[in-house]
């Protein structure tokens, strides 16, 4: 037995993880495969930090997809300007409380990021012919992944390595790498290769880089060589989709100045959903909605909305203004605007609901506090469900209150409601910043109400330690999206 079956052999002694079961479900099902990168990096995709990158052969990737599916992945497509031809993304749960797994699928070998130029190299059928088993999945053969890392090495090197002194970090992970695959080359099968199928990449060439990395020569001349490699690869260049670098550099741009980036994650191919989390005051539905905006939106595209307290519009603003004014001027006028004020609210949570379901159409997922529901109106509502007490019955005061239902109305119920569920007294025990009684009352909206009789409606008892909740609701939200 060879030391890499013999530490195969050991891995299964363990309780299989997803990625030891996807590796499993493809020898079983004769899939031709292997992990064409990173496979060095164990600690990460092991533990879902990381992805797994997978090259299967074409003829076999719906064979692919079927297990996947079976294995409770989902499919996740990046925009448009992300995306890459022959390339697909999957997503899994498997470890309670754990990361999401990502595993890219690849029925060609593309070398390089979607915003620069790319180059789908032919060498997909000879490093799935070598490929032989490895640390759980199939990897290449030596002189297949060294060539493949150098190819990778020199299409990255770019001129920002000779003036960012931080940038050689890569280089120098590059040549570890490199000297942990080239003892164990072959290199005639690596010159036949790159004769082969690579013709305009010379060799000369590339014996000059793979020397320049593994002597640690300068950055410059890491670069110069690199680029001149990189040259070779002409003939199968793509270019990056209209607009996909501008909005690389925009985003790095707002990441150098401290601006939130545009949200450019995955959605799901079989649409996203709109999840309200639901809970009294001190249930940790904001802890919640954190952990699990942060928790998907690793690798989807999530977004956090709270409807109780919606962005306010100029008109909101105008309004509130008004409403001082009145309050000091005269009584009456001041309920008309307290009215109109509602009305303003109630407008600026529908704006913020459309958004959130203009999001899910696009595959993303909303994490919704404060969601309006008929059932929990009393928390976040119309004004009279509210216990808002207007004693107006004029003809304007009847059409306020009409239009203010009415925004109310237009919501549709979300694609589920999570109900975290707390006894009233455990959440005043929680809740010290606020009066007890007004934690109380509010708590105790959501522990009396009949959640039998709402659709959709799922309970998480939030009275139990945080890292319980957390697991529980992960695990929820993956079944639901």
């Amino acid at each position: 037995m060879t030391t890499a079956e013999r530490l195969r052999a050991t891995v299964r002694q363990a309780p299989a993880t997803l990625v030891e079961r996807l590796a499993d479900a493809l020898e079983s099902a004769g899939i031709a495969y292997c992990q064409w990168k990173g496979h060095s990096k164990r600690n990460r995709w092991m533990t879902g930090a990381g992805d797994l990158d997978l090259l299967v052969d074409a003829a076999a990737w719906p064979a692919l997809v079927e297990v996947l599916l079976q294995l409770g992945f989902k499919r996740a497509v990046a925009p448009p300007w992300l995306q890459l031809p022959g390339v697909d993304s999957y997503l899994g749960y498997d470890q309670p409380g754990g990361p999401l797994v990502h595993v890219h699928t690849y029925h060609r070998i593309v070398i390089g990021l979607p915003w620069r130029t790319t180059y789908a190299v032919p060498l997909a059928q000879t490093v799935l012919a070598g490929a032989t088993p490895s640390f759980v999945v199939r990897a290449p053969a030596p002189e297949h992944e060294l060539l493949l890392v150098l190819l990778q090495a020199a299409q990255r090197s770019t001129v920002r390595d000779i003036v960012q002194r931080g940038r050689s970090d890569w280089i120098a992970a590059t040549r570890r790498e490199l000297q942990r695959l080239e003892p164990r080359a072959e290199w005639s099968e690596l010159v036949a290769t790159i004769e082969r199928d690579l013709p305009s990449v010379s060799v000369r060439l590339f014996e000059r880089c793979l020397d320049a990395f593994l002597s640690d020569a300068s950055r410059w001349r890491i670069c110069v060589i690199g680029r001149a490699l990189t040259w070779g690869l002409r003939p199968f260049a793509r270019r990056p989709a209209l607009g996909a670098t501008p909005r690389a550099i925009a985003a790095r741009v707002a990441s150098a100045v401290g601006l939130p980036a545009p949200v450019e994650g995955k959605g799901l191919v079989t649409g996203g959903r709109v999840l309200a989390l639901v809970g009294g005051d001190g249930a940790g539905k904001t802890t919640c909605a954190t952990e699990l905006t942060a928790w998907l939106g690793r690798e989807l595209a999530t977004l956090r909305v709270h409807l109780g307290r919606p962005p306010r519009s100029l008109a909101t603003l105008a309004v509130g203004c008004a409403l001082k004014v009145a309050r000091w001027l005269h009584g009456g006028v001041a309920a008309h605007f307290e009215l109109l004020r509602c009305v303003c609210t109630a407008r600026d949570r529908y704006r913020l609901y459309r958004r959130a379901w203009r999001f899910a159409a696009r595959g993303g997922v909303v994490i919704a506090e404060r969601y309006p529901i008929p059932a929990n109106y009393a928390l976040c509502g119309p004004s009279e469900e509210q216990g808002v007490q207007m004693t107006l019955d004029t003809g304007l005061a009847r059409l306020l209150r009409r239009v203010e239902w009415t925004y109310y109305e237009w919501m549709r119920p979300p694609d589920a409601t999570i109900v975290l569920q707390l006894d009233p007294e455990l959440a005043v025990s929680r809740k010290t910043d606020e009066p007890e009684d007004y934690v109380r009352e509010r708590a105790q909206i959501v522990w009396h109400t009949d959640w039998a009789g709402v659709d959709g409606v799922y309970i998480v008892d939030a009275g139990r330690a945080l890292p319980e909740v957390l697991s529980d609701l992960k695990s929820l939200v993956w079944s639901l999206i």
